[in-house]
Order: structure tokens, then C-alpha cells, then sequence
């Protein structure tokens, strides 16, 4: 019984590596990635989907993405509960199935946001002991040394997104040269709209984790399409759902980000 287990799990290991192998072929070609992206189709075992009709999960990830104006960004899709026909489970082609939750994730780290505020070495940590939850609010240590300093400062900053609009205001000058405390503070106070980020929409979601802000956004009950399973929005203007992020912003339809 336990060989005919392993062979069982053997076979369906190679099934799911199979399509997960022809998504991510199939995602680099339609995004124009240089690199593949790493695909997991969930479900234990994966050929449940067969009598299911469903896969549970289909992340894509990307790591090191050169992005115009932001610099290196991660940036990962996630659809949860795919629906699907027996063919589409074993053939990895997800095109036109429905999907039940649609996350889209980009996140920046110090290299990639210290870019944007004007300071290359900025260092990003969780402010106390545990994670922030994140949500349409969090909160973020920034240690760094702005233009015009000599010696690094530290700050308690507040996260916020506000419809479209990303917000970051200090709360707390932690560690900053005697009298240049304001002047510290309008350093790290930013904003930016986050339609220009290559998610799907704007952002829903922010949080800090694993030295990023991260920045993310949903959509429900969507069809899979080319784009979708893109680790970064394609900017495509014909999708409707798409924030066509480049196009905007190449054409001045979109805020420019802003620090004090």
C-alpha cells in the first residue's frame, strides 16, 4: 500500500508540476517577463480537480521586476477557487475559467521606496514586536538619510491609504539631529496615487513585511484572462478592469507622487 501511495503521489506531483510549468511559460510569453515566474497550482492531491472542478489556488510570482519610475519590485497574483474543466486542470490553460477572488500584490522595498522618496538607504521594519495587520491603514519604521543630512534618521510612520491616494505621515521623529526634527519629519512624509502602481485597480490593502510596503489589491468573481494571471498589470487599455497604469501615467492622467 505505501508504494502504491508513492506512486500515487508521485504521479500527481508530476501532473501539477506540468501545469504549473506551462502557466508560467505561458504568463512569461504574455508579459513580456525576462525571466519565468514561479507558479503554484494548489490542491492535495492536485488531479481532485478532475472531480472537484475546481483548483483551489494559482499563485504566480515574480521576483526582481524592473518597473519604470519604481525601480525593483516583487510582485505576485493570486486566484483562489478557479473553476474548471477537467481539460483546463490538466492542461494549465485557465483562460475563461471563473475565479471566485482575484489578489494582486506589489511590494517595495528599501532600494525600490527609498527611490521614491530621495533616499538611498533607506532601511523598512514593523515598529514593535508583532506585525501590523495592514488593511486601508498600517505603520512602518523608516531609518534613512534624507538629502541634506549627514547622519541617519528614524521615524514612526503611519500608512494610509485614502481612495486612490497613498498616504504616509510621520508619527514619531524617534532619532533625528537636536532642532532639524520638522525638517526630518517632512523627509518621510509622502504621497502617492497608487493607480500608478502596475496593480489591477488601486490598492485596497497595505502592510509592511519582510522589509517591504506592500501594496495590494482584489477583485471578485472575475474570468481569467491573459492579464490576470500576469504578475504585474500589463497595462493593457483595451482590458477594462486593467488601470492601464503605464499608459496613464505616460500621458499625465495621473497625480504625480509628492513629498513634502
Amino acid at each position: 500500500m505505501a508504494l502504491v501511495g508513492l506512486l500515487g503521489w508521485l504521479i500527481d506531483s508530476a501532473i501539477a508540476m506540468r501545469v504549473e510549468a506551462k502557466i508560467s511559460s505561458a504568463v512569461e510569453e504574455s508579459a513580456d517577463l525576462a525571466t519565468s515566474p514561479a507558479v503554484y497550482v494548489g490542491g492535495v492531491p492536485y488531479v481532485t480537480a478532475l472531480l472537484t472542478g475546481e483548483i483551489p489556488q494559482v499563485t504566480v510570482t515574480s521576483l526582481d521586476i524592473n518597473v519604470e519610475d519604481l525601480g525593483i519590485v516583487n510582485a505576485r497574483t493570486e486566484i483562489n477557487r478557479v473553476h474548471v474543466t477537467p481539460q483546463q486542470a490538466l492542461s494549465g490553460d485557465l483562460y475563461g475559467a471563473p475565479g471566485e477572488l482575484f489578489k494582486r500584490t506589489v511590494s517595495l522595498d528599501g532600494v525600490a521606496f527609498g527611490q521614491l522618496l530621495g533616499i538611498t538607504d533607506l532601511d523598512i521594519s514593523n515598529p514593535y514586536d508583532i506585525s501590523p495587520a495592514g488593511g486601508v491603514a498600517s505603520e512602518a519604521k523608516l531609518t534613512g538619510t534624507p538629502k541634506g543630512f549627514e547622519d541617519k534618521v528614524t521615524v514612526v510612520v503611519d500608512l494610509r491609504l485614502e481612495s486612490p491616494t497613498f498616504h504616509m505621515r510621520v508619527r514619531e521623529v524617534q532619532d533625528a539631529p537636536a532642532g532639524r526634527e520638522q525638517e526630518a519629519a517632512d523627509a518621510f512624509t509622502f504621497s502617492m496615487d497608487t493607480r500608478r502602481l502596475p496593480l489591477s485597480s488601486q490598492a485596497s490593502n497595505v502592510s509592511v513585511s519582510a522589509g517591504s510596503i506592500v501594496f495590494e489589491t482584489q477583485r471578485q468573481n472575475i474570468v481569467v484572462r491573459p492579464g490576470d494571471l500576469a504578475p504585474l498589470d500589463t497595462g493593457d487599455a483595451a482590458d477594462e478592469d486593467s488601470s492601464a497604469w503605464r499608459d496613464k501615467t505616460e500621458a499625465g492622467e495621473l497625480p504625480a507622487a509628492t513629498t513634502r
